[in-house]
């Protein structure tokens, strides 16, 4: 018996549209059109219900200027993709421990080895808090570097992380090297390049609220590798001009938070990163709906609040 994949976020259909109606030439009559196909939304919290796009004409009917023979509707094979609703969205290369942040802060079961790739395809975790709030996290396939050039999973991870309300960036304290033919990169290249490849795939991705977690602080040598980390992202600007050109972010994402933590080992870590992505998300609504209704007084307030840094939790 087949086994049918779990999740699927795209498919191709065939549409066509309906034939137009012979005329009757005795009597000069017209032949009716053929029906068109619309796609329409019944659900949705972006698509609003009720809305539809023709897809498919209908043939002409049948008249003198076709001799009275009704036409063919229009077929075409289409591909409908779905776009994942999330509050965060988990950004990263592959094994940088965004399963293992997922499990631990979720109900979520993710798969997890010590391997790139373990995560094929899309996972949606809920944390939920004490007071029944619930947030929603996608752990997304890792990317690649030439990601926005669809190597690798591409644009199918890329895709997704349109929809979150806030990027959670996630790399891994000691670097990563994808494989023989790739260089080892440091943290501050890992952050370089994922800014690179949302950058690449859709610019608009730079102003999502985001956050940075260094994950895998596992031990006490990681804690001077951390404060280096640091230096380094305090001239970030700077350090990108020695990258080759081709890798340089022409607008650097502005990080409201850089959060350490060791998802695999340290709860009190995971405790903090659930309470302080919370405290984000109020903020973030909080700023929406003060441009919305708000006076300029109360929207400072809200915009200094955004500028709090959390205290480093080591």
């Amino acid at each position: 018996m087949r086994k049918y994949r779990k999740f699927i976020d795209s498919l191709r259909i065939h549409v066509r549209g309906g034939s137009g109606g012979m005329g009757y030439p005795k009597f000069g009559g017209v032949g009716g059109k053929g029906g068109d196909v619309y796609v329409e939304a019944i659900a949705g919290e972006t698509n609003k219900i009720g809305d539809k796009i023709l897809v498919a004409k209908g043939g002409a009917g049948g008249s003198p200027a076709n001799q009275f023979n009704g036409q063919h509707g229009q077929a075409l094979n289409l591909t409908l993709e779905l776009k994942l609703i999330a509050d965060i969205g988990l950004v990263g290369f592959p094994n940088a421990g965004k399963s293992t942040l997922l499990k631990a802060i979720s109900r979520a079961k993710p798969k997890i080895a010590s391997y790139p790739f373990t995560t094929i395809r899309p996972n949606i975790g809920i944390v939920e808090y004490p007071d029944k709030r619930q947030i929603s996290i996608a752990d997304l396939p890792g990317l690649v570097e030439g990601s926005w050039a669809n190597m690798g999973m591409g644009h199918k991870f890329l895709r997704h992380v349109e929809r979150t309300n806030l990027l959670l960036y996630i790399v891994d304290i000691n670097g990563f090297k994808m494989g023989p033919q790739y260089p080892h990169r440091t943290p501050i290249e890992n952050v370089i390049l994922l800014n690179k490849e949302l950058e690449l795939y859709k610019d608009d991705l730079l102003d999502k609220p985001c956050v940075l977690l260094v994950n895998k602080m596992d031990d006490d040598k990681t804690e001077e590798k951390l404060k280096r980390f640091l230096q380094e992202y305090s001239d970030l600007a700077e350090l990108c001009q020695e990258f080759p050109e081709e890798m340089q972010p022409k607008r650097l994402v502005k990080f409201d938070d850089i959060i350490p933590c060791s998802a695999k080992f340290n709860m009190d870590s995971v405790e903090y990163i659930k309470k302080r992505l919370r405290k984000l998300l109020d903020i973030y609504d909080d700023e929406i709906n003060c441009r919305l209704t708000t006076t300029s007084a109360v929207k400072a307030e809200v915009d200094n609040k955004l500028r709090e840094k959390s205290k480093q939790f080591v």
